[in-house]
């Protein structure tokens, strides 16, 4: 079976699969087997963009070692690469002194410039039909006010909800909203059977045993405001979830830190399940597949890659799938960012419909300062995209992969969910014709470009469809023009 066919076949099949009835009250169980049994819901799967907000304490340092390769880079990585890594702590004791501990931070983490309503906002003017904060990272500092633990931020620096007011804001502007949830932290008090405290350590990066004696002297200053359960997930992880999803009702739950856990261990099915059975019956929610060891790419309603990292074609259009990455090479705020490491307009148009045209969606990560405020380069860059989307959303939004997802290095396609438009969307403005191989037109068939009210002239020579396009006509926009075939 050639590609084209089996394309159309996984097709039909996830159409049919998608049109089944929604099911009222359906109650999904809290195993692997039952929560995949849930189907993407076709909103995300029409949103094509959201904003992944990157903030948290982390922020007020704001610092990582650029990479010169032009890979990513992980600010919020720093409360943890300070004490681990000799380059991160040279330059934290230089910058901060050799005493200042990572909660040390906490009290200069104020978000006094935080403006949730104008940055949701600033997301729905750029196309963005989602937003994703960064609610408790693997620091274990939460934005909202968690009952499980004094580490928050109603408890500690802002002394404020830092996501109940965002939630408003998506509610305001029609954007979903999501739950960004680590699953795990680097380190946490544990009463173990015979009283005594020890520390759970996250990872075996650091040291062969996951449980250590708990030393007054080592973890001063990392882990204020945690309080110690008997079992990590059982009391304290899996509740914390279930408390947030009752208190904000999100759309979107997005989990991360599973990667050295395994799914017996860290039990997020239980998450999930609850998430799926309270939002049964009154709406359609989606969830990734970041659950434990070995799930990603294998669970959950949509696949997640990083920087890139879901390489492979077959599963993209397999099943559904979204791009993670930043406005530059970073994950959270960098004061190191400049024009040089911020993703161009143009780059992120190229990226953007490539993304779409395989099946996926954009989560783009926006980097707040550790006063809240967004950097005005990525500021820029998300109106900029805005423009473009306002004229060529036609081609993005609500839109599946036709039979082939490219055309050479150029031309990009998606196609409309009725199958009646094909859309060949153009990197290239310096021909005056464009050649779009193995489509079938019909000859009252309608050529026309997205942004303009002109009718293009075409002829089929062999196997292809050759679209004219005269200089009295001006394309539209910047980056890329879409061209909307009429399908017979």
């Amino acid at each position: 079976m050639n590609r084209l066919f089996l394309l159309l076949a996984i097709t039909t099949i996830l159409t049919c699969a998608e049109n089944e009835p929604f099911k009222h009250h359906r109650h999904y169980e809290p195993t692997l087997m039952s929560i995949r049994n849930h189907k993407c819901p076709e909103w995300f799967k029409d949103a094509k963009f959201g904003m992944f907000i990157d903030y948290g304490i982390y922020s007020v340092a704001g610092w990582a070692p650029m990479n010169e390769k032009g890979g990513p880079m992980y600010p919020d990585w720093y409360l943890h690469n300070m004490y681990m890594h000799e380059e991160w702590r040279d330059y934290h004791e230089k910058t901060w002194g050799k005493d200042f501990e990572r909660d040390d931070f906490i009290p200069l983490f104020t978000a006094e410039n935080f403006d949730p309503d104008g940055l949701i906002q600033l997301a729905a003017e750029s196309g963005m039909k989602y937003v994703i904060p960064f609610c408790k990272h693997h620091d274990g500092f939460c934005l909202w006010p968690s009952s499980y633990t004094d580490r928050d931020a109603t408890d500690t620096g802002p002394k404020r909800d830092l996501i109940r007011p965002l939630v408003d804001a998506c509610l305001k502007h029609d954007l979903k909203f999501g739950f960004y949830f680590s699953i795990e932290e680097w380190e946490y008090p544990i009463i173990n059977k015979s009283g005594d405290m020890h520390i759970r350590l996250w990872s075996h990066w650091d040291k062969q045993d996951k449980m250590v004696p708990y030393n007054e002297k080592e973890f001063a200053g990392k882990i204020s405001g945690k309080k110690p359960v008997k079992d990590f997930f059982a009391d304290y992880i899996i509740p914390q979830a279930k408390e947030f999803i009752d208190l904000y009702d999100p759309d979107i739950l997005w989990c991360d830190g599973e990667w050295e856990t395994p799914l017996s261990e860290t039990r997020t099915p239980e998450i999930v399940s609850y998430f799926y059975n309270q939002a049964s019956g009154r709406k359609k929610v989606v969830s990734n597949d970041r659950l434990g060891r070995d799930t990603r790419f294998k669970s959950g309603d949509f696949f997640t890659s990083e920087y890139h990292s879901l390489e492979s074609e077959q599963p993209k259009f397999v099943h559904k799938w979204e791009e993670c990455r930043g406005i530059s090479q970073s994950f959270g705020y960098n004061r190191q960012d400049t024009e040089k490491n911020v993703i161009t307009t143009k780059e992120f148009i190229d990226m953007f419909v490539e993304i779409v045209s395989e099946n996926g969606n954009l989560l783009l990560i926006v980097n707040l300062d550790g006063k809240g405020a967004l950097p005005k380069i990525q500021e820029k860059r998300l109106k900029e995209i805005g423009i473009w989307l306002d004229i060529n959303g036609e081609a993005i939004y609500a839109t599946k992969p036709w039979l082939v997802s490219h055309q050479g290095d150029n031309i990009r396609f998606t196609q409309s969910k009725d199958e009646k438009y094909v859309y060949a969307i153009c990197s290239d403005y310096s021909a005056n014709f464009v050649e779009i191989k193995s489509v079938y037109l019909d000859q009252s068939a309608r050529v026309t470009m997205l942004g303009t009210d002109n009718e293009l002239t075409w002829t089929k020579q062999s196997d292809k469809v050759v679209i004219n396009i005269p200089d009295s006509i001006e394309k539209p926009g910047k980056y890329a023009y879409v061209l909307r075939l009429e399908m017979s």
